[in-house]
């Protein structure tokens, strides 16, 4: 390891030192941009997609209508003239931040610019400013038109940097928008602001000016809103840059690929991201997936029952826990107690008792109030284990949420079924081109190696770092820590020294928080339960005498200015009630002190009753400590303490790099197989948003083929369908006739006939006879395809009596000749259902019939899935490889899927009727016996009602016509009513 970091150093300074020459190009250049005046600064940008030859109308539409091959043959020729004209773009930028902000890029910032636009991770120490550093690259990306994406950790951060660079950026032509899980924002100028905000938009204007003279230049926390404006999500997305939260930026993304419509999809190309606090999204949060789902229909009772079950059952001697390994196991006791409580002779022979059981006690040992959860509104609400803030809307998956509320005792909601997933690592590998920045990198530099294909780079601080790190104090019991904790608050606090104190939970923080009322020490508590005032709190905890408790890393992301006085008092000072299980964490908590050459000091309180401690050796030191007598609040310096802590850190580390690593393995299963179906909904949406028959299909080549059928056998089929209406067609005449289909029209036809090739071959061992068993079989399956009527109305228009004839005509004959009148039969019915429709609802038809197959079975699969990932590891016991089993039988699942979309599309194409007199938007397409909802809004809350459908009888075109003139209807007046 230690060879590892010296070669990651060595490397590292080979690296700034090539980048420090492109630098010195950007620093030359200063001078020369000074003397522009601000359009000619401006103009700077059209120049810049001159030389890039930018196309801003097609820049986008390149990542749907090339292949990837073709698409990344022009990135990669583009992002060579970006390299050359970086030294010039970057400049611009400086400029205009000097202009417009009164803040020059220092040279750490451009060089972390650099980083970032060659697709690294820039580690840059905490307050250097990174936020800043990002509006470079973005800057240089977004001039392509494709759009460049800043991904942040929380919807505040985005509006506010959103707003802060939209002044810089905008004043170089930039469009900027902020993308929010309610709301979305852009950017409008002061001008814009003064005509739709008037005097309010005026006097907020101001205070911000006044702020900024007084500060001296222009600050994040002068930012109220002022210059955003509320707008469409596909307008935000439609701008240059993007500022929006890493769950937001993978939710869009699902839901483009469960819309109706091309004209629904919001989000546009994945081209260029910076990941803000790139440590956080990609690694931290990399174990949780995002998900999209829909209420189950299952009874919630049983919850509640397993809840008192659980109740009555003693940890110990009943189950144990390994908190490790995150399971709860009974014993044999408990076995015999739960089959006696459950009145069952077996609890394991039912599964959905033991998932029942198993969610039960999980919830009641390993989740805890106020620690894993919290409870407001009468509802469950997470808590990010990494952040403290709590994450409405998210919901633990597989039950566990639901036992939960049982156990609260609050309501229990309706399990959920997934409708899409992706897990971040894989969505963020979307992006042509990614980046990612943080103050803490080097440690996991391995993994964003490994899984990204980023390399890190650290980045020198624009001033030296004077902050002093203590050494830690370790007491016996957690109780003596939280005491000495503060002692050591009150003394700091009496000479003014502000103080943070990180805390790894929303208990312990408020624990803390009432020891320090009891002392009278006013203090501000930041938590889940507090998160609305988060960056007010934080702005203000490095004035003099301010306390401030936060959980973890809650308010990472804004600045902590020390106020009048404070420096002199030794700068913040920076306490950890606990080591965190990651060294990078607690490296992110003392990096909140000491930013830009600033004093500060950090401190780490930690006693063998911790959670890290307990699990990896603490309780034998403890007891070592109980003998020797040592107080509860006696501090123990030992040697062997810090390398102990330390060891249990890189333990920790490495299991969870482990499971990340092993997720990404597996989920890389499912993102090939969710990647098949997203492509081919796209394309489905591509073909039918064309309004005109994007491909005529040859009589003569095409439908003799997919038939298999003489070209004389087409007369009959042909009178009254082809487009002109004419009243017979020659076969003469027939070579160059273009009957106009939608390809979707085309594929679903293609189905049919081979769904009959199949059902011939699966029915019909040999030749037919009328008495045979198959031959009925067959008989009942080609009715059921077609329904009765069309049944019917499809052998007359082959001129048999009825389907009994039909059937009967073809005793006797092989096969591939049976095939063949059953193929005929099919294509009169496809193309008398096709009239009966219309070709423009036949169209919204057939795009709604394979969009319902693929998202109903893709949903379907996804239970599959996840059902196959938490029992493949017993494939260990028969000595295989769980990951090769899971590859293999998700194949063999995906291609089950794929036939049962092609099947559900073809058992249901006749069956489907469309209510005249409605727009085609508005007509519900309806079977028989089920309501095939619409599918033109697939987004939560739109549900469409069923409707009672009236018919008047339709006139066969082989029957009367109804004028009795005794001619076929299609001899007679069909061309003229139809």
């Amino acid at each position: 390891m230690i060879k590892l970091l010296e070669g990651l150093f060595d490397s590292n300074e080979k690296q700034l030192k090539k980048i420090q020459l492109i630098v010195n190009e950007i620093n030359s250049l200063e001078e020369e941009m000074s003397k522009l005046s601000d359009e000619k600064l401006k103009k700077k940008t059209e120049e810049f997609r001159k030389i890039l030859n930018v196309d801003l109308e097609q820049s986008r539409k390149d990542f749907y209508e090339l292949s990837r091959e073709e698409l990344k043959k022009i990135l990669d020729e583009e992002k060579k003239v970006l390299r050359e004209i970086l030294p010039q773009a970057f400049a611009v930028v400086r400029e205009a931040s000097k202009r417009v902000a009164n803040h020059r890029h220092f040279d750490v910032q451009a060089m972390a610019g650099y980083v970032l636009f060659d697709n690294k991770v820039a580690e840059l120490f905490t307050g250097e400013g990174k936020t800043l550093a990002a509006n470079m690259p973005l800057y240089l990306y977004a001039l392509t038109g494709r759009g460049a994406h800043l991904v942040t950790v929380n919807d505040y951060l985005a509006r506010r940097d959103a707003e802060w660079n939209g002044h810089i950026l905008n004043s170089l032509g930039m469009t900027v928008a902020a993308i929010n899980s309610g709301t979305q924002y852009r950017y409008i100028t002061d001008e814009e602001v003064l005509k739709l905000k008037g005097d309010e938009g005026k006097e907020l204007i101001e205070q911000r000016e006044k702020k900024a003279k007084e500060a001296g230049r222009l600050k994040y926390d002068h930012m109220s809103g002022v210059n955003l404006i509320e707008c469409s999500k596909k307008e935000a997305y439609d701008c240059d840059v993007v500022y929006g939260t890493n769950n937001e930026y993978g939710f869009d993304y699902l839901r483009d690929n469960m819309v109706a419509s091309l004209a629904e999809r919001v989000q546009g190309p994945r081209y260029f991201a910076i990941v803000d606090e790139a440590d956080s999204i990609l690694i931290d949060e990399a174990r949780t997936p995002l998900i999209i789902s829909t209420s189950a229909e299952a009874s919630n009772e049983m919850y509640k029952q397993f809840a008192n079950l659980a109740k009555s059952l003693q940890k110990e001697k009943h189950y144990t826990v390994d908190e490790k390994s995150n399971s709860v196991s009974l014993n044999d006791e408990g076995i015999d107690a739960v089959e006696k409580l459950l009145k069952v002779k077996n609890v394991y022979e039912n599964a959905q008792l033991a998932y029942h059981l198993d969610n039960a006690l999980k919830a009641k040992e390993l989740y805890k109030l106020d620690d894993e959860y919290m409870i407001k509104d009468g509802e469950v609400l997470i808590v990010d284990e990494f952040t403290g803030r709590a994450l409405p809307g998210r919901r633990y998956s597989e039950g566990l949420h639901q036992a939960i509320e049982a156990k609260e005792g609050v309501e229990v909601k309706r399990e959920s079924r997934t409708m899409a997933t992706i897990t971040l690592q894989n969505y963020f590998r979307l992006y042509s081109y990614l980046s990612g920045m943080t103050g803490t990198a080097l440690t996991e530099a391995e993994e964003f190696a490994s899984i990204y294909n980023l390399d890190t780079i650290v980045v020198p601080t624009n001033r030296p770092v004077v902050r002093k790190d203590y050494n830690d104090v370790v007491y016996r019991t957690m109780m003596g820590k939280f005491e000495a904790i503060v002692e050591d608050i009150k003394e700091h606090n009496a000479k003014g020294q502000p103080i943070l104190v990180g805390t790894t939970s929303v208990e312990k923080s408020e624990a803390l928080s009432m020891m320090l009322s009891k002392e009278g020490i006013a203090h501000e508590v930041l938590n889940a339960k507090h998160h609305e005032r988060e960056a007010k709190i934080v702005s203000e905890a490095g004035q003099k005498g301010a306390v401030t408790i936060a959980t973890n890393m809650a308010g990472r992301g804004t600045d902590i200015a020390l106020g009048e006085g404070v420096k002199e008092a030794g700068g913040l000072y920076i306490i950890g009630s606990e080591r965190h299980e990651s060294r990078r964490i607690d490296n992110q908590l003392r990096g909140r002190a000491g930013r830009q050459g600033d004093p500060g000091e950090s401190k780490f309180f930690v006693s063998f009753e911790d959670e890290l401690m307990r699990l990896f050796g603490g309780e034998r030191m403890q007891a070592v400590m109980t003998q020797a007598g040592l107080e509860d609040d006696m501090p123990i310096s030992m040697g062997i303490l810090g390398k102990t802590i330390e060891n249990a850190q890189k333990k920790v580390e490495a299991h969870n790099y482990d499971i990340r690593k092993r997720l990404v393995e597996y989920d890389d299963v499912l993102n090939k197989q969710r990647n098949i179906i997203y492509d081919l909904r796209a394309k489905v949406l591509e073909i039918s948003s064309e309004r005109k028959e994007t491909e005529e299909i040859s009589l003569e080549k095409d439908i003799k083929y997919t038939t298999n059928l003489d070209i004389e056998n087409l007369q009959d089929i042909l009178d009254g369908f082809a487009v002109t209406k004419k009243d017979t067609w020659d076969i003469q005449q027939l070579e160059g006739l273009k009957f106009k289909l939608n390809p979707l029209d085309i594929s679903i036809l293609k189905k049919l006939l081979e769904y009959i090739d199949m059902l011939v071959q699966a029915q019909l061992e040999d030749d037919m006879e009328i008495d045979n068993i198959e031959e009925r079989n067959l008989y009942i399956q080609v009715k059921n395809l077609l329904t009765e009527e069309i049944f019917e109305k499809g052998v007359k228009d082959l001129s048999f009596k009825n389907s009994i004839e039909f059937f009967r005509s073809l005793e006797g004959k092989s096969i591939t000749d049976i095939s063949k009148e059953l193929k005929r039969l099919i294509f009169v019915s496809y193309i008398e259902h096709i009239y009966s429709i219309g070709v423009e609802p036949m169209r919204e038809l057939s795009k709604v019939l394979i969009l319902q197959g693929i998202d109903r079975y893709w949903m379907e699969h996804l239970d599959n899935m996840q059902d196959l990932r938490e029992g493949i590891s017993l494939r260990n016991l028969a000595q295989r490889d769980p990951l090769v089993e899971y590859k293999n039988e998700g194949f063999r699942l995906f291609d089950s899927m794929l036939r049962s979309i092609d099947e559900n599309t073809v058992s249901r194409f006749f069956k489907v009727r469309v209510v005249r007199n409605q727009s085609p938007l508005q007509a519900p397409i309806q079977t028989e016996k089920e309501e095939v909802r619409s599918l033109t809004d697939n987004r939560p809350g739109n549900v469409s009602k069923q409707q009672t459908v009236k018919r008047s009888k339709k006139v066969g075109r082989n029957d009367p016509c109804p004028c009795g003139s005794g001619k076929k209807y299609k001899k007679c007046h069909y061309p003229e009513f139809e």
